[in-house]
């Protein structure tokens, strides 16, 4: 009864988990000490409504810190990423217009999936009969019954597993330096909304724990 207690506080537990984690981060020495606070915000992903969602969620939860931002898919035309003559200089003019004073990237690097096998359980279905008087605990019948009616096993299934892995860059604007850099991995996203706002808060929180961003 123990086990299955505990299992199922286990299964709990990870549903509550979030399904977007930091996996590595690394920070300059170059990184300016006082935390960013006027981000320019830009995610690399074609489709365009899915990269309005994030940076656009990612803007929210800055401005909940009272950093300000902005973003590219506020300030740029929609086939800027997409484009095969990237004008860098003419995205520096962008960010120089709006006083910002670092850059936050997203990238995805990679998607993979993965079939893994979840083991069946044991679980109780009523009360356990350890048997009476002259009751052997596997000799008889009745000793095998007592020791294993009310128990049931759930199959086990195979599940396919689908992770996001995603780079996060921060540039400085005035050296054009790299000065932060983490990926991030999400697991099995149920919908575009859930995982953007989670992955928002999720990097934002290493940010701020870092010293990547200044909360106002």
């Amino acid at each position: 009864m123990k086990k299955t207690l505990v299992f199922a506080f286990l299964i709990l537990a990870a549903a509550c988990s979030p399904a977007t984690k930091i996996t590595r981060s690394w920070t300059s020495p170059d990184k300016y000490q006082g935390g960013y606070n006027n981000l320019y915000v830009a995610a690399i992903i074609g489709d365009v409504t899915k990269r309005q969602t994030i940076e656009d969620d990612v803007r929210t939860k800055l401005s909940s810190l009272g950093i300000r931002s902005t973003t590219s898919s506020a300030t740029i035309r929609p086939n800027f990423w997409m484009s095969t003559d990237l004008d860098k200089n003419a995205m520096m003019n962008v960010v120089n217009q709006n006083g910002q004073d670092g850059i936050m990237t997203m990238t995805l690097i990679d998607v993979q999936d993965e079939q893994r096998y979840i083991p069946g359980a044991m679980m109780m279905g009523g009360p356990m009969m350890m048997g009476g008087p002259g009751w052997g605990m596997h000799g008889n019948f009745g000793g095998f019954w007592g020791m294993n009616h009310g128990m049931m096993m759930t199959p086990g299934h195979i599940v396919n597993d689908r992770r996001y892995f995603i780079e996060i860059n921060i540039y400085d604007v005035k050296s054009e330096l790299l000065v932060w850099s983490a990926q991030s991995k999400t697991l099995n996203p149920t919908s575009m909304e859930k995982f953007s706002s989670e992955f928002a808060q999720v990097v934002l929180e290493r940010m701020l724990e870092e010293g990547v961003i200044r909360k106002q």
